[in-house]
């Protein structure tokens, strides 16, 4: 017998060591209290998972706004105000009245008529405040309802975490005065009145019957608790959840008249305020966003309909069990756990059974709080997790003695397969070797300049080729800053390491300096092997660039030669023919005289623009101011020759922009100008220089006929094309809005820089 139970000690050792240890682990750290405030979160969240429940219509709240505290004008109310909404309450006969306001000091005016109010409502209960502030300060109740013994306490217990979880029915002031809260005063006032009162089940009144129900104080390791402040006659507050509140009005509302009839008749009804910048704001088990959170009279109000509901609907209280209880609960889930996790035949299945378990638990857990009862989930939780996960390791452990009885097998075998790979690997290493020559050699020979730099842009490695076409080996740019060799402008070293180190593929052309003091024009690409190292790859584009130069030159004597030849020599026919027209109609009227003026001032400026185009190719209007100017004079020469009305402002600061830029920006204008004279036949034409800080803003608009811009055809639409790649060379944005009808207007953004 002796030895069959050795056996089974032995066979469940796992079990027996695991379930103490963990079990008294998590009894030593509750004591400590660690785990209250999990076990208070878990609370709150079964609160949250409660269906909702209809309205309590016994209670009607009386709230006071933002919006009323601004129609009234000031904060608090005045006495006659207070008086006033208490009068207009009275006339439909509430059960009781709480005033969740204080009122210790007279708000003039009115005082004489809130007094009044006081003395002749018996069922008006206000409040005091009994627990001393953080500054050692409390507030005294209204005098006048002091003495008829018409006052309760307003005070609420919070939380290490700031919320409402637990409700005081009654505690003592500092003259050792025994006081109602206010919302269990005005339940029992209410009951009261239907013959319902509290009955004693003890000697000391600490348990008492009131209609259906039992209460029974809290005391400090009730549920999740531990060593908390149990003064006072506590209660844990079971507070009802409604969809949508209690049934509220306005303090603005009664005062107007607007009171519904037979709203508060025989209901309780509380006075307070909820306006957010009073700050009487309280967190509950059921508040999960800060902009709802519950003002103090609704708190208030949750209480006392608790107690309605438990005196008179059944509606449970929410009990705890006995600490033995709690504590024998969490060792069923410890062992539970350790079982599970000795008997897994795998950690998967000791988790799958895990998670079976725990939300068994919190299942259970929850099937209780809907009965009533706050059965803790944390301690069990972690019990049924630790003990399954510890046990299972420790069977982990037990066979991994096991395996270890052929570890040594398994090292002689993998010895022998260890000595092979090395064979193998120096056999690679050769393999290796051989290619890495025939990789240098071809890299040698390609044509092209290789070269390996690091970060800093030290040269680690140049290829054959890089070495005679600029006459620098490894060694000597090992030895010096290939970047400093080649540009002494600051600036273009930088844009060159920039390049280096950016690795984008793409080409830059860079002058190097070779070893003989010689300039070669190369491009170079670059690429990143790794965090450290880059490849760079050059050619030699000397030949390139001469030919390019070439190129260049010849195209700009071939456009000298065809203005000189072409445009030059036929202004110069125009300026003979106006020289001769004008001697002849010098008599006729100044009208056509001005015109032929003109026309003659025209021919010189396109005579000008020829010449200059042949030595400096920028229009004379631009070379004489800056763009304004240009566009003012331009349309100023367009006024003489038609009758459309011309404008031309600029809105903003002006600034230069590149002579490239503003030529464009000029022709454009020109353009737009002609366009909308001689073919949109406009009558106005309004031209801005719009000149913000980082953008400058051409906009020519007209009142002219307007066109379909889709339907624009390719041979009529050819000025728009010339706008449309004169903005693209300049890497601006082009707008064009038309309508038939309802003229044009032209717009091109053109960025600052």
């Amino acid at each position: 017998m002796w030895t069959t139970l050795k056996q089974q000690i032995w066979r469940w050792s796992g079990v027996l060591i695991t379930v103490p240890s963990i079990a008294g682990s998590l009894l030593v750290l509750r004591l400590t209290g660690a785990l209250q405030l999990m076990e208070l979160i878990a609370l709150d969240q079964m609160f949250r998972l409660r269906p909702s429940e209809p309205v309590d219509s016994r209670i009607v709240l009386v709230t006071i706004d933002e919006s009323d505290i601004k129609q009234l004008g000031q904060w608090p109310m005045s006495d006659a105000v207070l008086a006033e909404l208490i009068s207009s309450i009275k006339q439909q006969q509430p059960r009781v009245i709480g005033l969740d306001i204080f009122r210790n000091l007279p708000v003039e005016p009115g005082h004489q008529a809130l007094a009044k109010i006081f003395t002749t409502t018996p069922n008006l209960i206000g409040i005091e405040n009994v627990i001393k502030a953080p500054n050692g300060e409390v507030v005294p109740a209204p005098t006048l309802l002091k003495q008829r013994d018409r006052v309760s306490a307003s005070d609420l217990l919070l939380d290490r975490d700031g919320r409402v979880r637990r409700s005081l029915l009654y505690l003592r002031t500092q003259d050792n005065r025994s006081i109602f809260t206010l919302g269990a005063r005005l339940a029992f006032f209410y009951l009261d009145k239907q013959g319902i009162y509290r009955q004693p089940l003890n000697p000391k009144q600490t348990k008492f019957r009131l209609g259906r129900a039992i209460f029974t104080p809290l005391q400090p390791n009730d549920g999740g608790y531990l060593g908390m402040d149990a003064g006072g006659y506590q209660i844990l507050s079971n507070f009802p959840k409604f969809r949508h509140g209690f049934r509220t009005i306005a303090l603005t509302d009664v005062l107007q008249g607007r009171l519904p009839r037979d709203l508060v008749r025989d209901r309780i009804v509380l006075i307070g305020v909820t306006a957010e910048s009073l700050k009487d704001k309280f967190f509950t088990s059921y508040t999960t966003d800060s902009t709802a959170v519950p003002a103090g009279v609704e708190v208030h109000a949750l209480l006392t309909s608790q107690l309605l509901s438990a005196a008179l609907d059944r509606r449970s209280l929410l009990h705890t069990w006995s600490e033995p209880i709690e504590c024998l609960w969490i060792v069923v889930w410890s062992t539970i756990g350790g079982v599970i996790g000795w008997t897994a035949s795998s950690p998967r299945q000791t988790g799958l059974k895990i998670v079976l378990l725990g939300i068994a638990l919190c299942g259970g857990a929850y099937g209780f709080f809907l009965l009533g009862w706050w059965v803790i989930i944390v301690p069990p939780l972690l019990a049924l997790v630790g003990s399954a996960i510890t046990s299972n390791s420790y069977l982990l452990w037990e066979n991994l003695k096991e395996y270890a009885r052929t570890l040594e097998q398994k090292v002689e075998e993998r010895t022998l397969k260890l000595e092979q790979e090395i064979v193998e690997r120096k056999q690679a290493q050769e393999t290796l070797s051989q290619q890495k020559q025939l990789l240098q050699t071809i890299v040698d020979h390609i044509p092209v300049m290789i070269t390996l730099y690091d970060v800093t842009g030290r040269v680690e490695f140049v290829n054959h080729q890089l070495e005679q076409i600029l006459g620098w080996s490894a060694t000597d740019l090992h030895n010096i800053d290939l970047v400093a060799e080649c540009s002494s402008d600051s600036e273009q070293r930088q844009q060159i390491l920039d390049h280096m180190l950016a690795a984008t593929g793409t080409w830059l052309d860079i002058k190097i300096r070779t070893k003989d003091d010689r300039f070669v024009s190369t491009a170079w690409a670059n690429v990143q092997l790794d965090n450290r190292l880059f490849v760079g790859i050059g050619q030699d584009i000397s030949d390139r660039k001469r030919a390019e130069e070439a190129s260049i030159l010849d195209e700009r004597n071939r456009m000298a030669r065809e203005i000189h030849d072409i445009l030059a020599q036929a202004f110069t026919g125009i300026l003979l023919h106006i020289g001769a027209a004008m001697e002849l109609i010098i008599k006729k009227p100044d009208k056509a005289e001005a015109h032929m003026e003109t026309v003659d001032e025209l021919a010189r400026t396109g005579l000008a623009e020829a010449r200059r185009s042949v030595t400096a190719l920028r229009p004379k209007l631009l070379e004489e101011g800056n763009l304004f100017d240009a566009l003012k004079r331009l349309t100023n020469q367009m006024k003489l020759s038609t009758n459309t009305q011309l404008t031309c402002e600029i809105i903003g600061a002006t600034y230069p922009l590149p002579p490239n830029v503003e030529n464009h920006l000029l022709r454009i204008g020109q353009e737009a100008l002609t366009n909308a004279i001689k073919y949109a036949h406009a009558t106005q034409i309004n031209v801005e220089l719009i000149c913000e800080e980082s953008q400058c803003l051409l906009r020519i608009k007209d009142n002219g006929q307007g066109f379909t811009i889709d339907q624009v055809s390719v041979n009529k639409g050819f000025g728009l094309l010339g706008m449309s790649e004169r903005v693209e060379q300049i890497g601006g944005e082009l707008v064009i809005q038309s309508h038939p009808g309802q003229g044009t207007e032209i717009v091109v953004v053109v960025n600052r820089e």
